[in-house]
């Protein structure tokens, strides 16, 4: 993952919800839906990068980066943030690289959400 993306899951953001909710399952149910909706967001953002529709690129980037940041999926909240920003330049190869980083981004947080559900 590149250095400048930041902790990839942040636990006390998900401790925070339990707390603020009052139900750590409706909570699990949260991450396990971002889990499961994450290889359609995935794709979504991947195929908008390759028809090059920057609209689309931003829609389909926020799509996933808000629960992300909901999450404490911070590196992903993070890396399709700058997706979007990304997306208003005229550098294609920005869309690539920042592609890159969502995904390693997400491969990352899929483990460690799985890895918060098992443990807690």
């Amino acid at each position: 993952m590149p250095d400048h993306l930041p902790v990839v899951l942040d636990e006390r953001r998900l401790a925070s919800l339990v707390e603020e909710i009052g139900d750590r399952d409706l909570v699990h149910e949260a991450v396990q839906a971002f889990i499961d909706e994450l290889p359609g967001r995935l794709s979504a953002i991947r195929a908008a990068v390759e028809s090059g529709d920057r609209g689309n690129i931003r829609s389909v980037s926020h799509a996933l980066g808000s629960p992300a940041a909901m999450l404490g999926a911070t590196a992903v909240s993070v890396s399709t943030r700058e997706m979007q920003l990304a997306a208003m330049s005229e550098e294609e190869q920005d869309l690539d690289e920042r592609l890159t980083e969502i995904e390693t981004a997400a491969a990352l947080s899929y483990k460690a959400m799985t890895d918060y559900l098992i443990a807690n």
